[in-house]
């Protein structure tokens, strides 16, 4: 049997979600302004955090209610308190009734704090409709006098209640135009990337999400959670950027590794992702500034450097390493990058720019196998062995020069004594 309509008079006037009664009420609920504000005022007065719920439950909701159901719970609320029973006859909510009742029967309720409420238990953003529906109440509220309090859901942190409902509404946000979300007065954000190819804008998109370093932390606070499966569908929100605006991923995720490097574990992977292209392409009219403004960013952009030409020559052998190489030049990196190199990637790399005369070699060698010993011996030694049988050696790798050969020889034999029997 349903609650009484004395027992929905006492739980709308309880303190404790009365947000979830008018979702049991329905959309007969915002039938009219007056309907609305006589259901609000028999609820204890609200505050943001209710508010937040309420705005939650009314987007959630725009078009799942069981009508009937509903209609003869209205029906019966409206029997208790003597007044007339509103239409049954519509299907959603009506947000312009909802949000109009709910100023003016709390004109001080400070909305843009309600939105910093959101992260409650139950929030969720099923589809984009519910997303619109959120940001159309805010503006109606705020008669389109301020922005949505962007900070409110990409302030570059995980909420702890509802981080599924948050990576919801940032994914709607992220596709939506920018009358309707507001990424231009995110907080932190990277300067528009010009000097591109012709063709690629500066901004990424229209509504110049992924300018928003804020956007980047908090969809790394996400993966980084460990909530669920939040990992994957992050990854899987990058995946188109990544094809679209490939550029704008790669310097705003290296700026925002800049800005927190606790994010690093997931931003460095977006980064690297995204970097081959402009490290194999001679040529490419995008690839100066966009390495330039990695790399500038400090530490992390230049491990996510470092890791996607490793990446790339270990899948796609020593073919690229010329064109690798003088990127480094380019950007003053050789010794950063060799540093960081793996063993297999950084003798390739060393060994041409020792031909080059870009780089001592006997001197680097030294150092290298004294660092690294055996393992890096034992590389050395394949190296070697596949340059002098030509056995899996890519289609176009540079040649070794003979005087190249002979300095690592000439190292090799200086440290054999400590060369481990399996690396001779």
């Amino acid at each position: 049997m349903g609650d009484t309509g004395g027992d929905i008079v006492s739980r709308l006037a309880s303190s404790s979600g009365p947000s979830m009664v008018i979702e049991e009420l329905g959309y007969g609920c915002t039938a009219s302004k007056e309907y609305m504000k006589e259901v609000v005022g028999l609820m204890p007065a609200m505050d943001e955090r209710e508010l937040a719920r309420l705005v939650g439950v009314l987007a959630r909701t725009h078009s799942s209610l069981d009508v009937a159901k509903c209609g003869q719970t209205l029906a019966s609320l409206a029997a208790a308190v003597g007044i007339a029973a509103p239409s049954q006859t519509a299907t959603s909510w009506n947000y312009e009734n909802a949000v109009d009742a709910l100023r003016e029967a709390s004109p001080k309720l400070n909305w843009s704090n309600a939105m910093a409420q959101l992260d409650h238990e139950g929030f969720g953003v099923p589809d984009g409709r519910a997303f619109e529906a959120i940001a159309r109440m805010f503006s109606r509220a705020v008669k389109d006098k301020e922005p949505f309090p962007v900070s409110a859901v990409a302030g570059g942190s995980a909420w702890r209640n509802a981080p599924l409902g948050q990576l919801e509404f940032l994914y709607h946000a992220i596709v939506a135009a920018p009358e309707m979300f507001p990424w231009a007065f995110s907080r932190r954000k990277i300067a528009p990337v010009e000097g591109l190819a012709p063709g690629s804008s500066p901004t990424g998109t229209p509504n110049q999400c992924w300018l928003s370093v804020d956007l980047y932390l908090t969809l790394a606070a996400l993966a980084q959670s460990g909530a669920g499966d939040l990992g994957a569908k992050v990854r899987g929100v990058f995946e188109m950027p990544a094809r679209g605006c490939p550029e704008i991923i790669a310097v705003g995720a290296a700026a925002a590794m800049a800005e927190d490097p606790t994010r690093a574990p997931f931003l460095a992977e977006v980064c690297a992702a995204v970097l081959p292209p402009y490290l194999v392409s001679p040529g490419h009219p995008s690839a100066p500034v966009v390495l330039h403004r990695v790399w500038a960013s400090g530490p992390n952009g230049q491990e996510c450097v470092a890791r996607a030409m490793a990446e790339t020559h270990a899948r796609e052998g020593a073919a690229h390493v010329p064109r690798m190489l003088d990127v480094c030049q380019d950007l003053k990196a050789l010794s950063a990058v060799l540093d960081r190199a793996p063993h297999a990637f950084a003798v390739e790399l060393a060994a041409l720019a020792a031909r080059r005369e870009y780089l001592n070699l006997e001197k680097w060698l030294q150092e290298r196998c004294a660092a690294s010993g055996a393992q890096f011996v034992g590389t050395c030694i394949r190296f070697l062995r596949m340059r002098a049988t030509g056995a899996d050696e890519s289609p176009g790798a540079p040649k070794l020069a003979v005087e190249t050969a002979a300095v690592f020889f000439k190292v090799l034999q200086a440290g054999a004594g400590g060369v481990a029997p399996g690396a001779q």
